[in-house]
């Protein structure tokens, strides 16, 4: 019994077009996530902050690095001015390896 040629040619080039795929996978979501806390500790030196969440939920120690953006309101701030106590809502990434950091932080008032 003869088997027919043409399933044979479109697996070799199934198999072919699999190998020659570039598949992306990320371990975290490329975007940055959001949480909403109030500032416990700041470390200027090591730039360290450290979180309480009342509702939400996040990681309890952030980095923050040189990009990272201070806003109070709308308006771009340094860090200087971020205060214990303050009420912020904190955009932060959490690597897969390493520790998680902030990307943007805002906050509205000054305790």
């Amino acid at each position: 019994m003869k088997c027919s040629l043409i399933p044979k040619i479109i697996g070799t080039l199934l198999l072919i077009a699999c190998c020659f795929a570039n598949f992306n996978v990320f371990a975290h979501a490329p975007h940055s996530r959001e949480t909403h806390g109030i500032i416990q500790f700041i470390d200027y030196q090591k730039q360290i902050l450290t979180l309480t969440y009342a509702k939400a939920h996040g990681p309890q120690k952030l980095i923050w690095k040189a990009d990272t953006q201070f806003m109070r309101g709308l308006k771009p701030v340094t860090a200087t001015e971020l205060k214990v106590g303050a009420d912020v809502t904190i955009y932060y990434h959490s690597p897969f390896l390493g520790q998680p950091y902030a990307i943007k932080i805002i906050w509205t008032n000054n305790p």
